[in-house]
């Protein structure tokens, strides 16, 4: 059975007794918070690692944040890390490898080339 959040305690306030975590502080684990008002109902929100616990628009620095689920960002993933540890790219023999796409043609078997979209035509 999940718990449920906080309710407003007939004051217009809402209790932030279990958020632990303050704005200006570094975020120190990538995952789904609980974004803890101390005058409005509470919403998640991802966050991720080495960045900071920002202020609230409204209510300033009386925010409050709670972890609800830790979950690593992609960019935190070492299989999608750019030139890292056991990457997946042959190694190249001085060819540079281009990191935008290639729109390939007919001749690779795809039905709309990026000339075809162009033209209005086939080039065969």
């Amino acid at each position: 059975m999940q718990k449920s959040a906080p309710k407003e305690n007939g004051t217009g306030m809402y209790d932030q007794s279990d958020c632990m975590f303050c704005p200006g502080e570094r975020v120190i684990l990538s995952g789904i918070y609980e974004i803890c008002h101390h005058d409005e109902p509470r919403v998640k929100a991802l966050l991720v690692r080495n960045t900071i616990f920002p202020l609230c628009k409204r209510c300033a620095d009386q925010v409050r944040y709670k972890l609800v689920h830790p979950a690593p960002h992609i960019s935190e993933d070492a299989d999608f890390i750019e030139g890292g540890p056991g990457a997946d790219l042959p190694p190249t023999t001085g060819a540079s490898l281009s990191t935008h796409p290639v729109q390939l043609g007919f001749d690779h078997g795809f039905r709309y080339s990026q000339e075809y979209l162009q033209n209005g035509r086939e080039d065969s």
